[in-house]
């Protein structure tokens, strides 16, 4: 195979020659690669393919594990493993089947397997949606397969999926996070509540990047093995102006020794954040139930139980519920765009409507 460039439209192509099964010449040309190194890196896979197992005979596992191969190089090792495990749950009917011989029908048959499992959550189902079409779409650019998943649609989302089942108000933060022991993992839990970071965002913070009274995030770290990893979007690059309290939460951290400001020379592990995290609901839960008895036997209400994630929803349903403006909510929080903070709080931007009728119905 060989690279050239397209004098006229200033992009690059890869054309060679090569005998199928039968012994015909058939000839193999791809253009519109913006960059030799993009036209390259094509060359690269379809040589690989061409060594391993022909067109003719390849299975969608062997066109899988081709995929897999390629994303190795800019995908965290765990993302892989991710896919293999999504692969082995939803894919299996696909998996030993000729490339040349899967048709529309046959997704549509897997695509409806996975939206009638009743035991994985909806985007869960929809990212083993969009393997299977990515797994095909990279069969049609590298590999001249005919792409029968083009008609394939996601799981269409309802609101009650992409809300989070439990928030915490800001009392019932206070509460909790009087008995988280540990300083640091207090100041942690705080930053995020407080600020509305992802926890990847939170852990890669360096002291460096607090300044001014912001919070520079400008990075995230990989959950296992570490290291740095980009962030998820470049709308995820952004400068988060902090509040009073949690200014002050971080000062004590910002004089001690080390790069990071979450964990000093390395940052904190995702076990022990897990720990001291849920060891902290069963702490305030415990003290609510032991001091709050009273002779009528009313029902204690307990602190919800959370994921770590939902401070993050918590930070964006105090902002909501409380007249922020959406597109800087959505600035905030690091969205892509608009649409997606409109999708996943739609459920309090309709409970607000009922103040803005209250509003045109005084006198």
């Amino acid at each position: 195979m060989a690279v050239y460039k397209d004098p006229k439209l200033k992009t690059w192509y890869c054309r060679t020659s090569y005998r199928d099964d039968t012994g015909k010449v058939k000839v193999m040309m791809k253009r519109g690669f913006t960059t030799k190194r993009a036209a390259l890196d094509y060359e690269d896979v379809f040589r690989k393919a061409d060594d391993r197992v022909t067109s003719t005979t390849m299975t969608y596992r062997e066109l899988f594990e081709l995929y897999v191969e390629n994303k190795s190089h800019d995908v965290d090792p765990n993302n892989l493993s991710k896919y293999r495990q999504i692969a082995k749950r939803f894919l299996e009917p696909l998996l030993d089947k000729n490339m040349r011989k899967i048709r529309p029908g046959d997704y549509l048959e897997v695509r409806n397997a996975i939206e009638s499992d009743s035991t994985a959550a909806v985007r869960y189902k929809n990212k083993a949606i969009f393997l299977m079409k990515s797994v095909a779409k990279f069969g049609s650019d590298y590999y001249e397969f005919k792409n029968n998943s083009v008609l394939i649609k996601p799981i269409s989302l309802k609101s009650s999926d992409l809300i989070p089942n439990e928030v915490w108000t800001n009392e019932q933060f206070d509460l909790y996070i009087g008995h988280v022991e540990n300083y640091l993992y207090k100041a942690y839990f705080t930053f995020l509540f407080r600020t509305g970071s992802r926890r990847s965002e939170g852990r890669a913070i360096e002291k460096s990047d607090i300044k001014e009274g912001y919070a520079d995030i400008n990075k995230s770290l990989k959950q296992y093995g570490g290291g740095f990893k980009s962030l998820k979007t470049t709308s995820s690059l952004r400068k988060v102006m902090l509040d009073d309290k949690t200014i002050a939460i971080l000062q004590p951290l910002l004089s001690r020794e080390g790069r990071f400001l979450f964990g000093d020379f390395e940052p904190l592990s995702t076990s022990s954040i897990q720990r001291h995290f849920t060891g902290g609901i069963r702490a305030c839960n415990n003290f609510i139930k032991k001091n709050n008895k009273d002779p009528l036997n009313t029902k204690i209400v307990e602190l919800p139980v959370i994921r770590l994630h939902d401070l993050r929803h918590s930070h964006a349903t105090f902002l909501i519920n409380n007249g922020a403006n959406i597109v800087a909510v959505s600035k905030r929080l690091g969205h892509s765009d608009i649409t997606m903070t409109l999708k996943v709080y739609t459920h309090l931007l309709r409970e607000n409507e009922l103040q803005v009728i209250e509003l045109l119905n005084k006198p």
